[in-house]
């Protein structure tokens, strides 16, 4: 750093200090130097100095350029009388003898830009050796641009930042907002050279999900508060002899324990699918809680039991929570976030009794011990009438979205955005279904009359599947979108299998989770940009994400007079009390109307 602050070349400053250093032998002399700078200014700020981490934040470049006739600091050393001045004394006198005249000469400021940096290096060159401690503020070694973004994110010290990262995995920066993968890079680095002090990092997290050896990765099986896969109960515990089982030579599935009795059911559906996850997590947690918090094996838990589980999943405590998206494989992950909501408790205990009424037809138990806990949340699960959706986008609001898109900078992301957001609204398709639909979905019927009807194909969550019909208005997001991906509607046997929305860069599918997050962040830039104009808009906005889409479709749809048959099949409910909220919805008005009408 100092050979470059006085002028030598960064190639040649790097070939004559660090080209014979194993580690940095194959890199760039600027990533190299870039490196070096980085370290240089977190040990100014972990020793207080804020101006000397932002003097080194000029590039040494800015110190090179046409000489000027104003002494050097080499030529006025050789002035003076052989070491009767220390560097830091003759630096003072050459600056109170040139400073003034040099004010207004681009070289001489430079040469003084240049002495302030050769000061600070000779102050940072005397400094003790200070490692970064999982205690110390992230803004006492980290930009402060970096340190703000994660502060506002409420990670504070350093043992914050890997904690994250340890939970989250590979794309821990999601969780940070303007933190992107390159600038995630770099801390990941940084956090590895100092892993003597800081702890290192977990391996899964640095590398994409698909690529992780998950079995390889999870700590070892155990007794106790992990996952599904890795949970071992005791033989008292496991169920193999459960005071609710019933005969073993009429069980009709093959499983031996309740953990085997829990795959066999969840195997009825695809795994990884939305559907299964969502029953695994409630499977998951009961098994859990009948062994550790209750002594006992989930085949002998009785109606007690069940009331008792009912109560704690509305608040199970600190010991059975760990933060959002907090990964499998990670020893600090628990099957909740929090309490639940009184509707996400009566639902979880509505599938714990589908469940337990699968296994006893299945003869793997006696007696169904839920019925008085299904009751017992009946008034705020699917027994009561659900009150209108609240998470409806007005047609007003559409409209206010489509003007902020209209405004953005045009491009592949912007024409993909708008796609997604048309499309949803008006065939009101869940994410997961978008996510998986393709090319060869696309269907086009004649009406008898010379027209054309299209139609969507649907794969259903589990039999058979459905058509959802395409309004002109969503044949023309379809032909827009077509034409922006180089592909023509009417030719769409061309595009094969391809996915309906893909990756920008690889034309892979992307997944429901990656929809969902597209969408949610940009109808939050949207709610920041509409902030002082119109209130109580961007308060929706930033807190719409995708699903809201498909309720504003079921309202609209409502509103043309749509039968609720008609609506459970266009959205693939299977109950019409699912639907009914739509009927009593605000209805749209006036061309809204209209247009949902097109759809019917």
């Amino acid at each position: 750093m100092r050979a470059c602050v006085e002028g030598v070349d960064t190639a040649q400053a790097f070939a004559l200090y660090l080209a014979d250093d194993r580690q940095t032998a194959q890199s760039k002399p600027r990533l190299v130097l870039d490196r070096v700078i980085d370290k240089l200014r977190s040990l100014a700020r972990a020793h207080g100095r804020p101006e000397v981490a932002a003097l080194l934040g000029r590039d040494p470049a800015a110190v090179r350029g046409p000489s000027s006739d104003l002494l050097s600091l080499e030529a006025y050393r050789d002035q003076q009388a052989l070491d009767f001045y220390t560097e830091a004394e003759l630096a003072e006198l050459y600056r109170a003898e040139f400073s003034g005249s040099a004010r207004r000469d681009p070289a001489r400021r430079r040469e003084r830009l240049r002495l302030r940096l050769v000061e600070a290096l000779q102050w940072l060159g005397s400094l003790p050796v200070r490692e970064p401690m999982p205690q110390d503020p992230v803004a006492s070694w980290l930009d402060d641009r970096v340190s703000a973004r994660l502060e506002a994110t409420g990670i504070r010290v350093l043992g914050d930042l890997s904690q994250l990262i340890g939970r989250r995995g590979f794309r821990w920066h999601r969780a940070v907002r303007g933190m992107g993968p390159r600038g995630a890079a770099r801390l990941v680095r940084w956090l590895q050279e100092h892993e003597a002090t800081l702890g290192a990092l977990p391996a899964p997290a640095l590398q994409p999900d698909r690529q992780i050896d998950k079995a390889a990765a999870a700590p070892a099986p155990r007794t106790g508060i992990v996952p599904l896969e890795r949970f071992i109960a005791t033989p008292e515990t496991d169920g193999s002899s459960g005071s609710n089982r019933a005969p073993v030579d009429q069980c009709l599935i093959d499983a031996k324990d309740d953990a085997q009795a829990v795959r066999v059911w969840l195997a009825r559906w695809p795994s990884g699918s939305a559907t299964w996850r969502a029953y695994r997590k409630e499977a998951e947690r009961l098994l859990l809680w009948a062994v550790v918090e209750r002594g006992k094996a989930m085949s002998s838990l009785d109606q007690s039991d069940c009331l008792a589980y009912r109560r704690f999943i509305a608040q199970p405590g600190l010991r059975w929570t760990a933060p959002r998206r907090t990964q499998r494989w990670n020893d600090s992950w628990r099957p909740f976030e929090g309490p639940l909501a009184e509707r996400s408790a009566a639902l979880a205990v509505s599938i714990l009794g589908a469940m337990f009424r699968w296994l006893v037809q299945q003869g793997h138990l006696s007696a169904n011990p839920w019925p008085a806990a299904e009751r017992a949340g009946a008034r705020a699960g699917r027994g009561a009438a659900a009150p209108p959706p609240q998470r409806v986008l007005a047609p007003g609001q559409l409209q206010q979205w489509n003007r902020w898109l209209d405004g953005q900078t045009p491009g592949p992301a912007v024409e993909r955005l708008r796609f997604i957001v048309d499309f949803t609204a008006m065939t009101g398709l869940r994410r997961s279904e978008l996510a998986a639909a393709r090319w060869s979905d696309l269907r086009s019927r004649g009406d008898g009359a010379g027209a054309a009807n299209h139609f969507l194909q649907v794969a259903a969550r589990r039999h058979g599947g459905r058509e959802v019909p395409l309004s002109q208005g969503a044949v023309g997001a379809l032909h827009a979108w077509s034409r922006s991906r180089g592909l023509s509607l009417e030719a769409v046997a061309e595009a094969g299998d391809a996915p309906l929305v893909t990756a920008l860069a690889t034309g892979r599918a992307l997944s429901a989770v990656r929809l969902h997050e597209i969408v949610s962040s940009a109808m939050k830039r949207c709610s920041a940009d509409l902030a002082s104009q119109d209130p109580d808009s961007a308060r929706r906005f930033g807190a719409a994400s995708l699903h809201w889409l498909r309720h504003s479709c079921g309202v609209e749809t409502a509103a043309t007079g749509a039968s609720v048959s008609d609506l459970m099949g266009w959205l693939g409910h299977a109950r019409a009390e699912t639907v009914m909220p739509y009927f009593t919805a605000p209805q749209p008005e006036g061309d809204t109307r209209r247009k949902a009408a097109e759809m019917i």
